[in-house]
């Protein structure tokens, strides 16, 4: 005969076995997504995504982007690529300076908050954390610049003020996925290896 403490006991031991040895496909969190990788088709270029960014037409946020994500509907991110002049070929810091006075004739009181190098995919760039204001509401810019191969990039991320902290954690993870790809060489005929 079985006491009640015992059974309580029996009852334990066996709720603790089947923890300890646990279930294959009991698990309560859901099944992690796979990021997602874009490769440049106007200039070449790859980054990652997390899973949780979702791909936007890019046109929706700037008629000049090529890719375009948001995360939550509060997170945003572009890459705008360009083809440079070959004469005079600009350097990062015209770049940056052109991308800058666009972004201040489409925000009010802009304000340059740091500059610094950045290095993306071995190449060294230039980031510019920035705020002001769009329609009133306060913005925050994370803007990385790079001159690579005869091509200029300008990744472009925003969010709302209050979503600063994981604009700059999320707009890290993306920019550390940076790749420069070497574009095929001129002479090379489609389809064919070098």
């Amino acid at each position: 005969m079985i006491l009640p403490r015992q059974l309580t006991l029996l009852t334990l031991a066996f709720a603790l076995l089947l923890g300890i040895t646990g279930c294959e496909g009991c698990s309560n969190e859901p099944a992690a997504q796979p990021a997602w990788r874009v490769t440049g088709e106007r200039a070449p270029y790859a980054l990652t995504f997390p899973a949780e960014w979702i791909a936007e037409p890019p046109q929706s946020i700037n008629p000049h982007a090529e890719v375009a994500a948001s995360l939550d509907d509060a997170l945003f991110l572009m890459v705008i690529p360009q083809k440079l002049p070959t004469f005079p070929t600009p350097d990062v810091h015209q770049l940056q300076r052109l991308g800058m006075e666009t972004l201040d004739r489409s925000v009010d009181n802009l304000i340059i908050d740091r500059q610094s190098p950045i290095r993306l995919g071995g190449v060294e760039g230039l980031s510019v954390i920035a705020r002001g204001e769009l329609h009133g509401d306060p913005v925050r810019y994370i803007n990385a610049y790079l001159v690579h191969q005869g091509y200029g990039y300008q990744i472009i991320a925003f969010a709302s003020d209050e979503h600063s902290e994981a604009l700059i954690a999320q707009v890290d993870l993306i920019l550390a996925s940076w790749e420069n790809i070497s574009p095929p060489a001129a002479d090379t005929p489609p389809g064919s290896t070098p």
